[in-house]
C-alpha cells in the first residue's frame, strides 16, 4: 500500500525525536502508542529510509532522521509564527488602517477618533490623509485605502458611498455679537453683515447662496476661504460671520472661539462614508467605524 506524506506523520516524528519514546510522543499528541507507531512506519515508507533505531526502551534517530528533523523543525517554527500572527490579527494586536478624509473631519474629528482607537487597539497602525472630498473619492477608487470620509454629490463605480451622519449647518458668530441673542438665524439676519464665504468651488457655497437669496439677504463679502476651520478662525478674530458645516462649528464653539446658532429653515449637511467597492471592510475598519459613529453622536447629538 502506498502512503502519502501528512502533517500528522511529521508531528509524530517530531514528538518522538524530542521525547525519545513513543509513549511520551503519544501523550504529547493526545493519541495512542499504536497510532504513533503506525504514523512513523507510514513516514518511513514515504521516505524510503529508516528513521529510528531501537535500543532497549528508547528510540534513537538515524542520521537521515536528524537531517529531516532540521527541516521539519524550521517548518514547525514557521507554523508557530503564522499561528501567532493569526492570533494577533484575531485580537486586533496587528494590522493597519489607511484613511482619507475631508479637511472638515481630518483636522480634529478624525484625529480624536484615531487617538482613542489606538489607545484601545495599540497594535493597529493608522494612517490619515487630509484631502478634498473629490480627492478622497479618487483615493478610495484605487482600492488602496480602507475608509474615506467626504461630502459629495457624485459617485464612482469603484467606490461605495453612503451617508454616515447628517446634521444642520450652523451660523458662526464672533463672541459677543448682537445676533447671538437670537435662538436661530434667518437669511435676513445676514443682510449687510460682514460675511466670510466658502470658496466658490465648494458644493456648500451654492447651497448657502440659495439660503441667503431666499430672504433677499445681501451680506458684505469680506473674505473667502476653502476650509471651514479657516473661516471659523476669521470669525473668531472678528472679521465677520459665516455659515459652516456642523462638526467644525461644534469644535470651535466647544473651544469658546465662536458662538453657533442654528439656521431657519434648517440647512442639512451630510457626511459620507466611502468604501472600496471591490472588497468588504476589514474587521479593523469595522471596529474603527463604530467609534466614528459614536464620535458623531457625541459631537453633534450629545442629547
Amino acid at each position: 500500500m502506498l502512503h502519502r506524506l501528512t502533517h500528522r506523520q511529521l508531528e509524530a516524528f517530531r514528538a518522538v525525536i524530542e521525547t525519545g519514546k513513543v509513549t511520551a510522543a503519544a501523550e504529547a499528541l493526545h493519541t495512542t502508542q499504536p497510532s504513533v507507531s503506525r504514523m512513523l512506519s507510514d513516514l518511513e515508507d514515504v521516505a524510503g529510509f529508516g528513521l529510528f533505531e531501537r535500543r532497549g526502551r528508547q528510540l534513537f534517530p538515524t542520521s537521515e532522521a536528524l537531517a529531516l528533523y532540521e527541516e521539519v523543525e524550521r517548518s514547525f517554527v514557521g507554523l508557530a509564527e503564522i499561528s501567532r500572527v493569526i492570533e494577533d490579527i484575531r485580537h486586533f494586536r496587528r494590522g493597519s488602517l489607511l484613511i482619507a478624509g475631508m479637511p472638515a473631519l481630518a483636522l480634529k474629528f478624525l484625529p480624536d477618533v484615531i487617538a482613542a482607537f489606538t489607545r484601545a487597539e495599540p497594535g493597529i497602525t493608522v494612517s490619515l490623509r487630509a484631502r478634498s472630498s473629490q480627492a478622497v473619492l479618487r483615493h478610495l477608487s484605487s482600492q488602496q485605502f480602507d475608509l474615506g470620509f467626504a461630502a459629495l454629490d457624485t459617485d464612482h463605480p469603484a467606490v461605495t458611498r453612503r451617508p454616515i451622519f447628517t446634521a444642520p449647518m450652523q451660523a458662526v458668530l464672533p463672541p459677543g455679537h448682537p445676533l447671538a441673542n437670537k435662538e436661530q438665524l434667518e437669511a435676513v439676519d445676514f443682510h449687510d453683515q460682514p460675511f466670510i464665504a466658502l470658496g466658490s468651488e465648494i458644493i456648500t457655497r451654492s447651497e448657502t447662496d440659495v439660503f441667503l437669496a431666499s430672504g433677499n439677504a445681501r451680506p458684505r463679502l469680506v473674505a473667502e476661504a476653502q476650509l471651514s476651520a479657516s473661516i471659523c478662525e476669521l470669525v473668531a478674530n472678528g472679521a465677520g460671520l459665516s455659515i459652516v458645516e456642523p462638526v467644525t462649528a461644534a469644535n470651535f464653539a466647544a473651544a469658546g472661539k465662536v458662538i453657533t446658532r442654528p439656521l431657519h429653515p434648517v440647512q442639512p449637511f451630510r457626511y459620507d462614508l466611502l468604501l472600496p467597492a471591490l472588497r468588504d471592510p476589514s474587521r479593523v475598519a469595522t471596529r474603527f467605524l463604530e467609534m466614528v459613529e459614536a464620535q458623531f453622536k457625541a459631537v453633534l447629538d450629545p442629547g
